[in-house]
């Protein structure tokens, strides 16, 4: 009975530890996925500012 309890035991530290590798994964990609977007809105800026639309036109 004892080695059960034991097994059981260690089957529960497996899932939370596997829960918790899961989430810190989630928020590691949700802040690259925020990082390169602002990175792409950052030098999609700087590039409208560093070429007028109007001297593309013509």
């Amino acid at each position: 009975m004892k080695k059960e309890v034991s097994m059981v035991s260690i089957q529960l530290n497996e899932n939370r530890h596997n829960l918790l590798i899961g989430v810190i994964m989630v928020i590691l990609a949700i802040l690259f996925l925020l990082y390169m977007g602002s990175s792409m809105v950052r030098s999609t800026k700087a590039f409208w500012e560093e070429s007028n639309i109007e001297r593309l036109l013509q």
